[in-house]
């Protein structure tokens, strides 16, 4: 059984050994023949359909409590009776008004 040091020697030794350009290279090499061996893409592509459904940071749905919630949020604040050009002129006032305090 190896000790803790012999495990810290061989990691060293590691490092120093991959640490020169040609063996970089060749550990390139062999990494682009394993990606193109068969059960390593079999494993590959089972991995991708197996999460592929998990969409990650896809679209939100909304629910219909927040949504009646805005509505009526919107409509005592003006936001649903009046044009976007009268909305625009409030905002732009509002905006001026609070600059020049």
């Amino acid at each position: 059984m190896r000790t803790e040091q012999d495990k810290l020697n061989r990691k060293e030794a590691n490092r120093r050994y991959y640490k020169l350009e040609e063996n970089k290279e060749q550990k390139r090499n062999y990494m682009k023949k394993y990606a193109k061996r068969d059960d390593v893409k079999a494993r590959a592509h089972e991995y991708y359909v197996k999460n592929k459904n998990r969409n990650w940071g896809g679209a939100r749905e909304e629910s219909k409590s927040i949504k009646d919630f805005h509505e009526e949020w919107a409509k005592k604040n003006g936001y649903r009776e009046t044009s976007n050009e009268e909305l625009h002129i409030k905002n732009s006032e509002r905006f001026v008004n609070d600059a020049q305090r």
